[in-house]
């Protein structure tokens, strides 16, 4: 039986105010949600968009029914297998918090959202695009709302997704910033791994963790990576949980306040553009294959225009066995930074050592970071009587231009010098070295501290080595300098906690207990110590709010750092 013309206009007509009050439904709710959640709100859009006689209403025998309660429907969506063959061999699931290209509801859905095909577009054998009946798709925003959903973690419960941002964004325009070449490695060579879309507001900045399971079977070594970030991504550092570690972190972009570092190896860190570390001959990074990751993102809109960030990073791969040593990665933050604004200099002076390894440092790269304030940064050996030895970097060299430029170069900007292949440079780790970093506080009145924000500061000295040989014996002259060996327990601690320490001299010492932010929470001193090995039990008396700390023991020409959990 045929359908006349009339009844197809109806029908069209029909379908247009359908799509047109569907549309206006769905902007009140994205725009005045905040009642519920953000997955109520998903709710409502999947029922305006899915739930037609015979798709998604329960009838048949649909993936997930759109009709069911929120929790139900929840219950059917997170972490639930689907249905399609193609989708599940690859490992997709319906909804996988923190992982929006492995969700397969997403990538059903995702065709409006621009640029889409590069990582969310379905492939042979997963069916149509859904909806799939013109013009009932969903609009841009809605499918981006899903995204953000999942990249935040997918939770049931909460608003976890700005959706005035991503209308603004889609209606009224802003700047999708990606590095343009960004292709993933050929076949067999290599992953990519991507991060976004992050959408950050006009003249803002976002600081954000993402834990990420890469996809790969088996240990692999890296010999390259490359980062491929657009001029909005200040810096991303690529960290790895320590074995099982990752635990204590939930899935999905995390505020900086739920740093994993207390469970993380250092990370190698990357800057804006084309980032690219081509490990020497015979050596690579080593990923066990059950290694999981920790992106940290510091992602910077310093424009008039809402900015959505993409971030690419590829992975070159080559069988284990192929290297013959392992890269290690190693940064000497210093927390207690505070800048006074007097228009004078100031000068930081520490210790980079390491009195635990059994192995020379080898060094193929050696760097710096400070924040805008920063006007210098010099890094020497560490001579055997604690004085300064030869100077290995200077912040006002240029590295890869090979002269002094005149000036510092501070944040992303940074110089990094690079030892060649058959040069590296050995370092004993007892002795270690000593970093100086000088600031200026133009800021204002307040003295600046540490901080993550590009208004605070920072300095850390960090380096890329392997191991050379087993160390040998100091001598006599130089234990007499050797670094303190500092135990502290329990740890977690409640209301004290115990050091153990030995001096080789007599000697003022200080123990400092600093935040994340690096504000001095609680410190103790003593003057004049005598040589000999000490336990000592420090009574907190409640002095420290539950959260992490570092512990810092300061002898004479020696600061000996450990990470501490108060509970």
């Amino acid at each position: 039986m045929g359908i006349t013309t009339l009844e197809l206009q109806n029908f069209h007509m029909k379908k247009f105010y359908t799509q047109i009050s569907t549309a206006i439904c769905f902007c009140f709710a994205v725009f005045t949600s905040n009642a519920q959640s953000t997955f109520s709100d998903i709710h409502y859009l999947l029922q305006t968009n899915c739930a037609g006689s015979g798709c998604h209403d329960g009838s048949g025998s649909p993936a997930f029914n759109v009709t069911l309660s929120d929790s139900l429907l929840y219950n059917q969506l997170v972490n639930v297998a689907p249905l399609n063959p193609a989708a599940a061999a690859k490992g997709n699931k319906q909804v996988v918090p923190g992982y929006p290209d492995r969700s397969f509801l997403l990538r059903k859905i995702a065709h409006s959202i621009p640029n889409v095909s590069e990582h969310l577009a379905l492939t042979a054998n997963e069916g149509n695009v859904m909806p799939d009946v013109y013009p009932n798709h969903i609009a841009p925003q809605e499918a981006e709302l899903i995204r953000q959903w999942i990249l935040f973690g997918a939770p049931r419960t909460g608003n976890v997704v700005d959706t005035s941002i991503i209308n603004k964004f889609y209606r009224e325009g802003g700047i999708t910033d990606t590095y343009t070449q960004h292709a993933a490695p050929d076949s067999g060579t290599g992953f990519q791994m991507y991060m976004g879309k992050i959408f950050v507001r006009p003249h803002t900045e976002e600081y954000y963790y993402l834990k990420h399971r890469p996809e790969y079977s088996g240990n692999i070594e890296v010999p390259r990576i490359v980062g491929l970030f657009p001029q909005s991504a200040h810096h991303m550092v690529v960290y790895k949980f320590l074995p099982g570690g990752d635990v204590n972190y939930r899935e999905g972009l995390r505020p900086e306040s739920e740093t994993s570092h207390p469970d993380v190896s250092d990370g190698i860190g990357m800057t804006k553009g084309y980032c690219e570390y081509q490990l020497p001959a015979n050596t690579a990074y080593f990923w066990e294959g059950n290694a999981v990751l920790d992106f940290n993102l510091h992602i910077k809109n310093t424009s008039d225009s809402i900015v959505g960030t993409d971030l690419y990073i590829n992975v070159y791969t080559q069988p284990v066995g192929t290297a013959i040593y392992p890269m290690f990665v190693r940064n000497f933050p210093v927390f207690t930074i505070s800048i006074p604004q007097d228009g004078a200099e100031h000068t930081d002076t520490e210790v980079a050592n390491d009195t635990t390894e059994t192995n020379y440092w080898k060094i193929w790269q050696l760097y710096s970071h400070t924040h805008k304030y920063g006007t210098d940064y010099d890094i020497f050996l560490r001579n055997a009587d604690g004085s300064m030895g030869n100077q290995e970097y200077e912040g006002w060299y240029s590295y890869e231009q090979d002269y002094n430029v005149g000036y510092y170069r501070f944040g992303v900007d940074v110089t990094f010098k690079y030892y060649p292949d058959d040069s590296l440079l050995q370092v004993d780790p007892r002795l270690g070295f000593i970093h100086r970093a000088k600031w200026r506080n133009t800021a204002g009145p307040d003295p600046i501290i540490w901080g993550l924000t590009s208004d605070e500061e920072m300095m850390v000295m960090g380096f890329q080595y392997i191991k050379g040989d087993l160390l040998g014996p100091l001598s006599v002259k130089e234990n007499v300098n050797e670094d303190i060996k500092l135990s502290v327990y329990p740890n977690p601690a409640t209301d004290a906690v115990t050091v153990n320490y030995m001096l080789h001299e007599n000697s003022d010492i200080s123990v400092e207990f600093t935040n994340v932010l690096g504000e001095t929470s609680f410190m103790t001193e003593q003057k004049n110590k005598p040589a000999g090995n000490y336990l000592e039990e420090i009574d907190l008396d409640h002095r420290l709010s539950p959260g992490m700390y570092l512990l810092a023991f300061r002898s004479k020409n020696n600061v000996t750092t450990r990470r501490i959990v108060i509970e």
